[in-house]
């Protein structure tokens, strides 16, 4: 491929997380960075790729068909250390030219999955290398023992959302200030539906619509599985009907200690099951909810797949507590950063499991079969003791297959989103709205496949 088509490819992908457009536009890329095997200086290239076991990444030496190998392959076999862009993450990595049977099958492999391949190597009169690359680390920081390695994440957008020490700020002020008195709601309270599953709630609708027509978005509150805050959940409710553009129901689930696992989960899917049998699409239903909510929606997501119910279009998870071993290094490494502390988080499994095994789904998510999930959108800051919770949980749910976008805003604490229910919300809470909106929008209009590998010159 020539240089400088070479060079847009690179800008473009560095720029859009690993995203291109033009006759790339949906295929699975990587940038490999090899250096001169004469000159000694870095070179990248972009390249079609395909996964292997064991988080290998393996990629094709056709140069378009060309009669001669390309130069980054003469460059990896002189010095086999390289450098992978995901477009997500950068990887080192170790380059292995593969050789007799484990060549020719993984070379079949690629053929099956696009006969272009076939194509080059008949063009080119060579037999065309496939090279391994073996990730030996990742720029993904403080991945915990037995996590998912992040090269698995080709499916994992993560947007990295700038703050400052002004944002945090007024993040905390707007959150003092609700506590202190609550904006009036304005918005229709009017039951959208006759039925809720038997569990009681709130209707709230800011946008219009029908449930039946636009859906529905389920919105469970935090609270550390015991408490609740009536006078300000409908308001986050109400902002949730404003970004997602249809009715929002907000779950009063039953609280520990007196009602501990798996009352509140049993809730959750009692609603979410009430609303498919009065003819709510399960597409054009959003589940969301913020900390303990946020564990109870991906716990619910569980419990529906294993009984077979139809899966909701999205969820939404704000600051999950995804992991109830409490394993995660950011307990720890962020405490005093946050407004929570692992002592909380100790309380509130407790109370919540009440002798229920904490290493098991779907009460503690990660330790639960994620495959068949639908597009997640999965928000933290990176301030929290619970950062770590949402990060393994975005790894492992990609690792399985699932379309996950994690959203990262620098500095902000525990449920910074609390903030969008002020009377005048911050600046950083507008964006966290902004970005449910798009992301919402974008998975519904669209979806995300791969497209043919052997285009690339690679």
């Amino acid at each position: 491929m020539p240089y400088d088509f070479n060079q847009q490819i690179i800008q473009e992908f560095r720029a859009n997380r690993g995203r291109v457009g033009g006759p790339f536009e949906g295929a699975r890329l990587l940038l490999l960075t090899t250096t001169g095997a004469r000159s000694g200086v870095r070179h990248t290239v972009p390249l079609g790729y395909l996964h292997d076991e064991g988080g290998r990444m393996l990629v094709i030496a056709s140069a378009g068909g060309a009669p001669h190998h390309p130069a980054w392959y003469h460059n990896l076999r002189a010095n086999p250390h390289v450098t992978v862009e995901t477009g997500v993450f950068t990887i080192e990595a170790e380059a292995t030219v593969l050789e007799g049977e484990e060549r020719e099958r993984l070379f079949a492999r690629a053929v099956e999955a696009d006969s272009g391949w076939a194509d080059y190597q008949a063009k080119s009169g060579r037999v065309l290398p496939v090279v391994a690359l073996t990730p030996r680390s990742g720029s993904f920081p403080e991945q915990p023992e037995g996590d998912p390695p992040p090269w698995y994440e080709d499916r994992l957008n993560v947007m990295r959302v700038p703050a400052t020490s002004d944002d945090h700020a007024a993040v905390m002020a707007a959150i003092r200030a609700l506590l202190t008195r609550a904006p009036a709601l304005a918005a229709d309270v009017t039951p959208a539906l006759a039925h809720t599953g038997g569990v009681p709630g709130v209707w709230v609708s800011a946008a219009g619509g029908s449930a039946t027509v636009d859906g529905v978005t389920l919105y469970v509150h935090g609270g550390g599985f015991e408490h609740s805050q009536p006078a300000l959940e409908p308001l986050m409710a109400c902002r949730l009907s404003q970004a997602t553009r249809r009715p929002a129901f907000k779950v009063d689930q039953r609280l520990a200690p007196a009602h501990p696992y798996p009352a509140a989960l049993d809730d959750v899917v009692a609603v979410y099951r009430s609303l498919l049998r009065q003819g709510v699409p399960a597409d054009r239903i959003i589940m969301c909810g913020e900390s303990s909510g946020g564990t109870l929606v991906l716990s619910a997501l569980l419990a529906l797949k294993q009984a077979g119910d139809p899966l909701p279009g999205a969820a939404v998870a704000i600051s999950p507590l995804t992991d109830l071993t409490l394993s995660s290094r950011s307990l720890d490494s962020n405490d005093g950063r946050d407004v929570i502390n692992r002592r909380v988080a100790e309380h509130v499994t407790a109370q919540y499991l009440a002798g229920a095994r904490a290493d098991q789904a779907p009460q503690s998510p990660l330790h639960g079969d994620l495959r068949g999930l639908p597009p997640l959108l999965l928000v933290a800051g990176t301030a929290e003791v619970l950062l770590d919770d949402t990060r393994r949980f975005a790894a492992a749910a990609s690792a399985a297959g699932v379309d996950v976008t994690f959203d990262l805003y620098e500095g902000m604490p525990h449920a910074f989103h609390a903030s969008v229910m002020a009377q005048d919300p911050p600046p950083i809470a507008m964006t966290f709205l902004r970005r449910l909106t798009d992301w919402i929008a974008e998975t519904q209009a669209t979806g995300r496949g791969d497209s043919s590998y052997s285009k690339l010159d690679s």
